[in-house]
């Protein structure tokens, strides 16, 4: 089962990624700094999720998230492929996971409580209002940040609904 990590920190480069000097690829290179200074690459293909459809710039706050069951290149600095990638904003934690009918995740460390009054954005993964519960799907999860008891349980900002065929 996959496990996704997110890497937070600020863009410090966008480049395109050839494969070789004949190839144009539609996948581009995203380095990023962490808060702890270190450098981190993503490889953003045609099947990264980028919520919002947001255009990085260098100076970004971003959080990019990867499989980490996913083999990579042993190489300096660290390479990735992005599954998603948002706009990282100052107080708010994001979790990519599959939320149970009870609306935890696998490792039951965040449990999502979404009141009906309709203030948590509910979106399917093509940018449309989601119509039915979200629980038993992957989920992008939005969430402020400041609990430190576990399990979290948190009204999320914002889900994210990825549907599986």
């Amino acid at each position: 089962m996959a496990q996704y990590i997110p890497v937070y920190g600020i863009v410090s480069s966008i480049t395109a990624f050839n494969e070789s000097p004949a190839n144009q690829s539609c996948t581009v290179l995203i380095s990023i700094n962490t808060p702890k200074l270190e450098q981190i690459n993503f490889l953003v293909t045609p099947q990264t999720y980028v919520v919002n459809q947001h255009t990085f710039k260098t100076g970004n706050a971003i959080v990019a998230l990867y499989d980490s069951t996913i083999p990579v290149p042993l190489i300096y600095p660290p390479q990735y492929t992005a599954v998603v990638l948002a706009e990282h904003n100052i107080g708010t934690l994001v979790e990519l996971d599959y939320f149970n009918e009870y609306l935890q995740n696998t490792s039951q460390t965040l449990q999502l409580e979404i009141p009906e009054d309709g203030n948590t954005l509910i979106l399917l993964s093509n940018g449309q209002i989601s119509f039915e519960a979200p629980e038993n799907h992957y989920l992008f999860v939005i969430y402020p940040s400041g609990n430190d008891v576990v399990p979290v349980v948190t009204i999320p900002i914002k889900v994210i609904v990825f549907c599986t065929p």
